[in-house]
Order: structure tokens, then C-alpha cells, then sequence
């Protein structure tokens, strides 16, 4: 494998997409991955004028057998129009990185930043993520309607699977970090009616099956 001193970050990567072996068409959305040994030392001023976002650095991560992986930062770049992989990666040779890749899920990607939807990796602050060019990270970091929705439903089968009985409960959990990212956001949002509703039915419910259990044993 080459050492990084013996690159040439002036040359031109071949667009190749190292999962399909084809090549990437332009896009809208791209994500590339930065190590602070590698970047120039005015690498902010380099993107700056790019709509991009910037994660907190990655310093924390490990592998599944434990090991630390090595501090990096994940770069997503949103542009109005399509961009090519050419174009991405002059950009990405400019910050001595590895080869850009296209986003298929922009929302996915910003969220990533912070790991927001792995509860099982390190959860990165938000309030570190820097954006750059008008990158509207606020818009990107919410849920798209399908994930609310697939969210909801995963949030009823835990009320009842866990029998929750008090809304206060399920809210302690979705203030936790055990609850899945998104939890309380979709909690105190525009379900709370609805969500204290179908406790409160849990509750109706099993005291009706209580009663009937007792009046079969009388």
C-alpha cells in the first residue's frame, strides 16, 4: 500500500464506486472522510464556500472487536444541482482525503454525523457539528415523514410490550439514553395526545382482562 508522502493529491482518482464497481452519476449529495493527520492546515478555509456540513471529530469510535478506530471527521456536502464525481473529488484531493462516495439518504448521512440513529456507537454532541455555505443542517438533522412514522410504531409496540402504564414512564425512557434517537422528538412534538391516549388504553385494556380473569375464578 503506498505511504501518504508518496501520493500525488494532484492527480485524478477514476470514478469507481468500490460497492457496484460502476461508476457514480452525478448527484446532488455527497459524503467524504477527512483524518486530521492528513488535512492542510487552512482545510476550513478550502470548503468553506462549500454547502457542507462538518461532524465533531471522531475520536471515539471503535470496531466490534474493540479495537480504536482512527480519528476522523465525516464531511456531507448538499448542492442545489448535481455535481459530478470529478468535481467532488477535486475537492477531496484539495483535503488529502480518501475518495468521495455518493449519498443515497442525505437526512441518513447528516444524521450520522453525531450517530444519532446508532445508539450503540458514541453519541456525538450536535451542538459540535459546523456548517459551511449555507448548509441547512436544522432541515437535514429531522426525521423524513417515513422514519416518523416506522418511529411511532416502534414507540406503541414498546408501550405495550412493556406494559408501560404512565405516560411519565415512557417519557423518563425517551429522555434516557436507551431510547433510540428521535424518541423524544416525536414525543413532544405532535403524539403526546395520542401517545397518553393509547397508554391510557393499554391500561383500560388489561384492567378489563384483570376483571374478567377474576370474575372466572369466583
Amino acid at each position: 500500500m503506498k505511504s501518504e508522502s508518496k501520493i500525488d493529491w494532484t492527480v485524478p482518482r477514476p470514478n469507481i464506486n468500490p460497492k457496484t464497481k460502476q461508476p457514480y452519476k452525478r448527484g446532488r449529495n455527497w459524503g467524504v472522510v477527512v483524518y486530521p493527520e492528513s488535512l492542510p492546515e487552512n482545510w476550513k478555509d478550502i470548503i468553506r464556500q462549500e454547502p457542507i456540513a462538518v461532524s465533531p471529530l471522531h475520536d471515539k469510535d471503535v470496531n466490534p472487536d474493540g479495537e480504536k478506530k482512527k480519528s476522523h471527521y465525516h464531511l456531507v456536502l448538499n448542492y442545489k444541482g448535481n455535481k459530478s464525481f470529478e468535481q467532488i473529488d477535486e475537492i477531496a484531493r484539495s483535503l488529502r482525503a480518501p475518495a468521495p462516495q455518493r449519498i443515497s439518504s442525505l437526512t441518513g448521512a447528516v444524521r450520522y454525523l453525531t450517530h444519532m440513529d446508532n445508539p450503540e456507537k458514541y453519541q456525538y454532541d450536535n451542538a459540535d457539528i459546523e456548517t459551511f455555505g449555507g448548509f441547512d443542517l436544522e432541515s437535514c438533522l429531522a426525521l423524513s415523514t417515513g422514519d416518523k412514522r416506522q418511529a411511532l410504531r416502534d414507540m406503541l409496540a414498546f408501550i405495550s410490550e412493556n406494559e408501560i402504564m404512565h405516560l411519565k414512564d415512557f417519557a423518563d425512557y425517551c429522555m434516557s439514553e436507551e431510547a433510540p434517537a428521535g424518541w423524544f422528538e416525536l414525543l413532544t412534538e405532535r403524539n403526546t395526545l395520542f401517545i397518553k391516549e393509547y397508554i391510557k388504553s393499554n391500561w383500560q385494556k388489561q384492567q378489563y382482562a384483570s376483571k374478567n380473569i377474576n370474575k372466572m375464578s369466583d
